[in-house]
Protein backbone atom coordinates (compact mmCIF):
# COMPACT_ATOMS: atom_id res chain seq x y z
CA UNK A 1 0.00 0.00 0.00
CA UNK A 2 1.50 3.37 -0.99
CA UNK A 3 1.77 6.29 1.42
CA UNK A 4 -1.22 8.19 0.00
CA UNK A 5 -3.45 5.15 0.44
CA UNK A 6 -2.18 4.79 3.98
CA UNK A 7 -2.89 8.46 4.69
CA UNK A 8 -6.44 8.04 3.40
CA UNK A 9 -6.86 4.92 5.51
CA UNK A 10 -5.71 6.84 8.57
CA UNK A 11 -8.20 9.61 7.83
CA UNK A 12 -10.94 7.03 7.73
CA UNK A 13 -9.86 5.55 11.05
CA UNK A 14 -9.82 8.93 12.84
CA UNK A 15 -12.81 10.85 11.50
CA UNK A 16 -13.51 13.76 13.83
CA UNK A 17 -17.06 14.06 12.50
CA UNK A 18 -17.71 10.92 14.54
CA UNK A 19 -16.63 12.67 17.75
CA UNK A 20 -19.53 13.21 20.18
CA UNK A 21 -18.88 16.97 20.21
CA UNK A 22 -19.44 17.31 16.48
CA UNK A 23 -22.39 14.95 16.59
CA UNK A 24 -23.96 17.16 19.25
CA UNK A 25 -23.11 20.19 17.10
CA UNK A 26 -25.06 18.69 14.20
CA UNK A 27 -27.97 17.81 16.47
CA UNK A 28 -28.18 21.33 17.88
CA UNK A 29 -27.31 20.18 21.40
CA UNK A 30 -24.37 22.48 22.19
CA UNK A 31 -24.84 25.34 24.60
CA UNK A 32 -23.77 28.88 23.73
CA UNK A 33 -20.90 28.52 26.22
CA UNK A 34 -19.70 25.30 24.59
CA UNK A 35 -19.69 26.85 21.14
CA UNK A 36 -17.74 29.86 22.40
CA UNK A 37 -15.27 27.67 24.27
CA UNK A 38 -14.71 25.59 21.15
CA UNK A 39 -14.18 28.67 18.96
CA UNK A 40 -11.52 30.00 21.29
CA UNK A 41 -9.68 26.69 21.59
CA UNK A 42 -9.83 25.72 17.91
CA UNK A 43 -8.27 29.08 17.02
CA UNK A 44 -4.97 27.55 18.11
CA UNK A 45 -5.42 24.82 15.48
CA UNK A 46 -6.09 27.48 12.83
CA UNK A 47 -2.83 29.18 13.82
CA UNK A 48 -1.04 25.81 13.74
CA UNK A 49 -2.30 25.11 10.22
CA UNK A 50 -0.85 28.44 9.13
CA UNK A 51 2.46 27.56 10.81
CA UNK A 52 2.55 24.13 9.15
CA UNK A 53 1.92 25.72 5.77
CA UNK A 54 4.70 28.25 6.35
CA UNK A 55 7.14 25.53 7.42
CA UNK A 56 6.34 23.51 4.30
CA UNK A 57 7.05 26.57 2.15
CA UNK A 58 10.35 27.20 3.94
CA UNK A 59 11.53 23.63 3.34
CA UNK A 60 10.41 23.40 -0.28
CA UNK A 61 12.80 23.52 -3.21
CA UNK A 62 12.64 26.25 -5.86
CA UNK A 63 10.21 24.27 -8.03
CA UNK A 64 7.52 24.24 -5.36
CA UNK A 65 8.24 27.12 -2.98
CA UNK A 66 6.03 29.73 -4.66
CA UNK A 67 2.92 27.54 -4.64
CA UNK A 68 3.43 26.60 -1.01
CA UNK A 69 4.10 30.24 -0.10
CA UNK A 70 0.72 31.18 -1.59
CA UNK A 71 -0.89 28.45 0.47
CA UNK A 72 0.83 29.71 3.62
CA UNK A 73 -0.30 33.28 2.95
CA UNK A 74 -3.89 32.11 2.53
CA UNK A 75 -3.86 30.19 5.80
CA UNK A 76 -2.35 33.16 7.66
CA UNK A 77 -5.13 35.37 6.31
CA UNK A 78 -7.75 32.86 7.40
CA UNK A 79 -6.97 33.46 11.09
CA UNK A 80 -8.98 36.68 10.85
CA UNK A 81 -11.85 34.77 9.24
CA UNK A 82 -11.85 32.38 12.20
CA UNK A 83 -11.81 35.35 14.57
CA UNK A 84 -15.00 36.63 12.95
CA UNK A 85 -16.69 33.38 13.95
CA UNK A 86 -15.04 33.45 17.37
CA UNK A 87 -16.34 36.94 18.09
CA UNK A 88 -19.84 35.97 16.98
CA UNK A 89 -19.76 32.93 19.26
CA UNK A 90 -18.49 34.86 22.29
CA UNK A 91 -15.14 33.03 22.41
CA UNK A 92 -13.04 33.67 25.47
CA UNK A 93 -9.73 33.42 23.60
CA UNK A 94 -9.18 35.96 20.83
CA UNK A 95 -6.37 37.71 19.02
CA UNK A 96 -5.51 41.24 20.03
CA UNK A 97 -5.82 44.18 17.67
CA UNK A 98 -2.25 43.62 16.48
CA UNK A 99 -3.08 39.98 15.62
CA UNK A 100 -0.65 38.74 18.27
CA UNK A 101 -1.58 35.73 20.39
CA UNK A 102 -3.02 37.85 23.18
CA UNK A 103 -5.38 35.67 25.15
CA UNK A 104 -7.63 36.02 28.12
CA UNK A 105 -6.48 32.62 29.41
CA UNK A 106 -4.17 29.83 28.40
CA UNK A 107 -5.39 27.22 25.91
CA UNK A 108 -6.24 23.79 27.26
CA UNK A 109 -3.47 21.19 27.41
CA UNK A 110 -5.23 19.12 24.73
CA UNK A 111 -5.37 22.19 22.49
CA UNK A 112 -1.64 22.84 22.92
CA UNK A 113 -0.92 19.20 22.07
CA UNK A 114 -3.07 19.40 18.94
CA UNK A 115 -1.37 22.59 17.76
CA UNK A 116 2.03 21.00 18.32
CA UNK A 117 1.09 17.90 16.32
CA UNK A 118 -0.24 19.99 13.42
CA UNK A 119 3.01 21.98 13.11
CA UNK A 120 5.37 19.05 13.78
CA UNK A 121 7.81 17.59 11.28
CA UNK A 122 11.44 17.76 10.21
CA UNK A 123 11.04 17.33 6.46
CA UNK A 124 8.81 18.82 3.80
CA UNK A 125 7.01 15.51 3.19
CA UNK A 126 6.12 15.20 6.85
CA UNK A 127 4.44 18.63 6.76
CA UNK A 128 2.70 17.74 3.51
CA UNK A 129 1.34 14.54 5.05
CA UNK A 130 -0.14 16.53 7.93
CA UNK A 131 -1.55 19.19 5.62
CA UNK A 132 -3.10 16.55 3.37
CA UNK A 133 -4.61 14.62 6.28
CA UNK A 134 -6.21 17.78 7.67
CA UNK A 135 -7.24 19.52 4.47
CA UNK A 136 -8.64 16.48 2.68
CA UNK A 137 -11.10 16.17 5.56
CA UNK A 138 -11.96 19.86 5.89
CA UNK A 139 -14.56 20.27 3.11
CA UNK A 140 -16.97 17.77 4.68
CA UNK A 141 -16.21 18.99 8.21
CA UNK A 142 -16.76 22.63 7.22
CA UNK A 143 -20.00 21.75 5.42
CA UNK A 144 -21.29 19.88 8.46
CA UNK A 145 -20.38 22.69 10.86
CA UNK A 146 -22.00 25.31 8.63
CA UNK A 147 -25.21 23.30 8.29
CA UNK A 148 -25.39 22.91 12.06
CA UNK A 149 -24.77 26.61 12.71
CA UNK A 150 -27.51 27.63 10.27
CA UNK A 151 -30.02 25.01 11.41
CA UNK A 152 -29.66 25.26 15.17
CA UNK A 153 -27.63 28.22 16.42
CA UNK A 154 -29.07 31.25 14.69
CA UNK A 155 -26.31 31.84 12.15
CA UNK A 156 -27.01 32.92 8.61
CA UNK A 157 -25.75 30.40 6.01
CA UNK A 158 -23.49 33.11 4.59
CA UNK A 159 -21.79 36.22 5.91
CA UNK A 160 -18.67 37.18 7.90
CA UNK A 161 -19.39 34.95 10.91
CA UNK A 162 -19.35 31.78 8.79
CA UNK A 163 -16.98 32.82 6.01
CA UNK A 164 -14.22 30.56 7.35
CA UNK A 165 -16.45 27.51 6.85
CA UNK A 166 -17.81 28.47 3.44
CA UNK A 167 -14.29 29.16 2.17
CA UNK A 168 -12.74 25.97 3.53
CA UNK A 169 -15.54 23.83 2.23
CA UNK A 170 -14.46 24.93 -1.25
CA UNK A 171 -10.80 25.87 -1.04
CA UNK A 172 -9.47 22.83 0.81
CA UNK A 173 -10.53 20.56 -2.03
CA UNK A 174 -7.89 22.31 -4.11
CA UNK A 175 -5.35 22.40 -1.28
CA UNK A 176 -5.74 18.67 -0.69
CA UNK A 177 -5.38 17.94 -4.40
CA UNK A 178 -2.19 20.00 -4.57
CA UNK A 179 -0.73 18.28 -1.51
CA UNK A 180 -1.61 14.85 -2.86
CA UNK A 181 0.04 15.54 -6.21
CA UNK A 182 3.15 16.99 -4.59
CA UNK A 183 3.48 14.05 -2.21
CA UNK A 184 3.26 11.64 -5.16
CA UNK A 185 5.84 13.63 -7.11
CA UNK A 186 8.33 13.91 -4.27
CA UNK A 187 7.94 10.31 -3.12
CA UNK A 188 8.72 9.13 -6.64
CA UNK A 189 12.19 10.62 -6.22
CA UNK A 190 12.92 8.91 -2.88
CA UNK A 191 15.01 5.77 -3.26
CA UNK A 192 14.36 4.27 0.19
CA UNK A 193 10.94 5.53 1.17
CA UNK A 194 9.90 3.00 3.82
CA UNK A 195 11.14 4.87 6.88
CA UNK A 196 10.01 8.22 5.51
CA UNK A 197 6.54 6.86 4.75
CA UNK A 198 6.26 5.59 8.31
CA UNK A 199 7.11 9.05 9.67
CA UNK A 200 4.59 10.67 7.33
CA UNK A 201 1.79 8.38 8.40
CA UNK A 202 2.77 8.79 12.06
CA UNK A 203 2.68 12.59 11.75
CA UNK A 204 -0.71 12.48 10.05
CA UNK A 205 -2.12 10.12 12.65
CA UNK A 206 -0.85 12.33 15.48
CA UNK A 207 -2.43 15.40 13.86
CA UNK A 208 -5.81 13.72 13.46
CA UNK A 209 -5.67 12.25 16.94
CA UNK A 210 -4.72 15.69 18.27
CA UNK A 211 -7.87 17.14 16.73
CA UNK A 212 -9.96 14.43 18.39
CA UNK A 213 -8.32 15.08 21.75
CA UNK A 214 -8.82 18.84 21.39
CA UNK A 215 -12.54 18.10 21.23
CA UNK A 216 -12.20 15.82 24.28
CA UNK A 217 -10.62 18.74 26.13
CA UNK A 218 -13.36 21.16 25.13
CA UNK A 219 -16.04 18.74 26.32
CA UNK A 220 -14.29 18.19 29.66
CA UNK A 221 -13.77 21.92 30.19
CA UNK A 222 -17.42 22.61 29.34
CA UNK A 223 -18.54 20.02 31.90
CA UNK A 224 -16.31 21.72 34.46
CA UNK A 225 -17.80 25.12 33.72
CA UNK A 226 -21.29 23.69 33.96
CA UNK A 227 -20.56 22.06 37.29
CA UNK A 228 -19.06 25.28 38.65
CA UNK A 229 -22.08 27.29 37.54
CA UNK A 230 -24.47 24.76 39.14
CA UNK A 231 -22.61 24.80 42.46
CA UNK A 232 -22.71 28.59 42.62
CA UNK A 233 -26.51 28.75 42.35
Amino acid sequence: MDVLARLDETRGEINVLEHPFYQRWSAGELSVDELGLYAGEYRQAVLALARASALAAQKAGPDHASELQRHAAEEAAHVELWDQFARASGARTLAGDDRSEETLERPLAETDACAGAWAAGEQLLEHLAVLYAIEASQPEISKTKLEGLAAHYGYRPEGPAVEYFTLHERLDREHARQARELIAELMAGVSDDGELAERMVSRARAALRGNWELLDGVEAAARGLGAAAASST
